[in-house]
């Protein structure tokens, strides 16, 4: 599982009987989908990771934006190949001492060491939401001369949620 939030809060929020997160498959499958969703808004990794590979292209830059932010370590840089040496370390990836253009490949080690508690509760707030409306998950609006009824078509990120992520929003959120 990938989730940051701990099922005793889930269970206490959620009056959950059972023991274990494993008693509840949707609820392990929705809380992961939810730290996905969580990730890709923010564009960055929520959790310490100790090593993560990253690449992607670069096109006549210096500036590599990473996801796994803030950056503890980085262990290799390589671009089109060949191991580079000559970089920084900054708030939102390296930058190069020159550009380059072609395929990279960073190894960092990085991401929050303690989740900070916007992010925890703002997670914590989508699963609660998530679960407690599952059965609306796919059902659409429809209405004929007798009438109309809507029902979610689906999930998106709560306000409250978005606001509690805002300030920890990658500078450079590219999708992924």
């Amino acid at each position: 599982m990938t989730t940051i939030v701990k099922f005793d809060d889930l269970s206490s929020m959620l009056d959950l009987k059972k023991p274990t997160i494993d008693d509840y498959p949707n609820l392990a499958i929705l809380s992961d989908s939810v730290h996905d969703a969580l990730e890709s808004y923010v564009g960055r990794t929520l959790y310490t990771i100790e090593k993560k590979t990253e690449s992607g292209y670069l096109l006549d830059d210096d500036f590599i934006g990473l996801q796994n932010i803030p950056i503890t370590s980085v262990t290799s840089v390589k671009v089109n190949g060949t191991l580079v040496t000559d970089y920084t370390i900054g708030n939102y990836g390296i930058t190069l001492a020159n550009s380059a253009s072609g395929s990279f490949e960073v190894v960092t080690k990085g991401g929050f060491k303690t989740i900070p508690g916007g992010i925890y509760r703002a997670e914590l707030m989508q699963i609660i939401y998530e679960y407690q409306n599952i059965n609306n998950l796919a059902v659409k609006s429809f209405g004929n001369d007798g009438g109309s009824t809507q029902t979610n078509e689906g999930f998106a990120l709560l306000k409250e949620v978005k606001r509690l992520l805002e300030k920890y929003k990658h500078t450079d959120v590219y999708g992924f």
